[in-house]
């Protein structure tokens, strides 16, 4: 796993001899296990499985014993690492989702935000309009487009749904009687201007 091809007891003393060798064993990369070295690797613990048996290693080489477990290990990680390589694509494909489902939400969050500050801007305004009956239609016409145009982004967002279809609802109910209010405060403002409270 190490680059070290010559497998003799005499190149393994001096393999562990080398200097930087506990370096390179803690910094040592699992992934970097091919799936060729693996199954090397396996076939060397089965053939010579005594030669990794920590009491039979003890009594050649107190630091050979720690080596052999550390080399179970990293191939049982491996492994490991192998069979949850397709998870953790699939995770990736997951974030990556939900990062755009965040940038999604994002998007029409700040388009719920324009909407609502262009529902108050109609709001504000609304009052002005009602002296000019040309003038108010095309508002008419400007606030059921941007209802329309908002009913489809409000859809997206299950929890906005109800409370902006209520909203719009009462809008139109007050937009079909807005012709009969202002006729009827016309009439008062014609005909009642000079009557007294009393009369």
């Amino acid at each position: 796993m190490l680059g070290t091809k010559d497998l003799s007891w005499l190149s393994m003393k001096k393999f562990l001899g080398k200097r930087g060798i506990k370096e390179d064993i803690l910094n040592f990369d699992t992934d970097s296990i091919t799936p060729e070295t693996r199954k090397n690797v396996e076939l060397l613990l089965k053939r010579k499985s005594k030669s990794f048996d920590s009491a039979v290693i003890s009594r050649v080489s107190t630091a050979a014993a720690p080596l052999a477990a550390w080399v179970k290990a990293n191939l049982k990680y491996n492994s490991v690492l192998e069979k949850i390589k397709p998870l953790q694509t699939e995770l990736k494909v997951e974030s990556k989702s939900i990062e755009i489902s965040h940038s999604e939400l994002d998007s029409y969050e700040r388009g719920i935000i324009t909407i609502d500050k262009k529902v108050t801007e109609l709001k504000e305004n609304f009052s002005g309009r009602i002296r000019d009956a040309e003038l108010l239609k095309e508002s008419l016409k400007t606030v059921r487009f941007r209802l329309k145009h908002a009913g489809h982004l409000l859809e997206k967002l299950v929890g906005e749904r109800e409370r902006w279809q209520t909203g719009a609802t009462t809008l139109k109910q007050r937009i079909g009687l807005l012709k009969e209010e202002t006729l009827l405060s016309s009439g008062f403002i014609i005909y009642l201007a000079n009557a007294s409270e009393g009369k």
